[in-house]
């Protein structure tokens, strides 16, 4: 049986963790949450680097078969280190800035990330080879994933974040929302309640990076084991808020695993 190991700092990567197993039916799959060392984006680099190689190290010793780094500010900082290192193939997670200005043809776009990867020059690189003729704004939240990783308790201040993010949004005239943080996925329905008056798309990566794992996995492996049922463990090595926190995700995306404590 292939096994897939999904990692973040937080609760967002769920969103790619879903993604991969509605795509990959015939795959074990782990998902480990680094909270105890959560927000990668008050980290320092080599901080994020030695978290990525520890968590990709465990993955090889769980025997997964691909890596998936489900957080745009660990790809920035740390994929490349990961791939030098480790024995098995790697996937990472971009920013989608190319379906929305290539795909979608839109004239405005607005690109909503953490500091770190507003900042990086990836995501410039990105928007300077996709944009064409579409004017393309960045925007950032230094405390929005911080926010979803302490649902329920913060559901008053992130509707609060919300209005102001989607405030500028409209302020900019743009018909595409770029989520270019994992974690933003899982509010989804708040940007789309706050900017239902406008016609916006709502971009995110999640079905791009299942499928780009399904594609490494049929180089490398065939998908044997498919008569029996898969296993899903979800792990955190957070406190027992940040794991009450994560359950209530995992009930919003209609997962019934429940998240099990892991000091890595």
């Amino acid at each position: 049986m292939l096994k897939i190991g999904v990692m973040d700092s937080g609760v967002g990567g769920l969103t790619i963790f879903k993604a991969i197993q509605d795509r990959i039916r015939y795959a074990d799959m782990i998902y480990f949450a680094d909270q105890k060392y959560s927000p990668y984006g008050n980290l320092p680099a080599e901080k994020i680097v030695e978290r990525l190689l520890t968590v990709g190290l465990y993955f090889e010793q769980q025997l997964c078969d691909v890596m998936v780094v489900a957080c745009n500010t660990a790809t920035v900082v740390g994929i490349k280190a990961l791939r030098e290192k480790l024995n098995i193939p790697v996937v990472g997670v971009e920013p989608a800035v190319k379906p929305a200005c290539k795909g979608l043809q839109a004239r405005r776009v607005s690109v909503l990330a953490t500091p770190v990867t507003a900042n990086s020059e990836r995501l410039n690189a990105l928007i300077s080879e996709w944009r064409g003729d579409s004017i393309v704004e960045i925007l950032s939240s230094s405390v929005l994933a911080q926010l979803i990783d302490h649902m329920p308790k913060s559901a008053v201040e992130l509707e609060k974040e919300v209005e102001h993010i989607c405030q500028l949004v409209v302020q900019h005239q743009s018909s595409a929302l770029v989520l270019a943080c994992t974690h933003y996925p899982l509010i989804r329905q708040y940007f789309e309640r706050s900017l239902s008056p406008n016609s916006m798309e709502i971009v995110e990566p999640s079905k791009g990076v299942a499928a780009q794992v399904e594609r490494i996995l049929s180089l490398y492996k065939s998908p044997l084991g498919q008569d029996r049922e898969v296993v899903l463990t979800i792990q955190s090595n957070g406190s027992s808020e940040s794991i009450v926190a994560m359950s209530y995700w995992l009930s919003h995306i209609r997962m019934k695993e429940n998240p099990c404590y892991v000091d890595i």
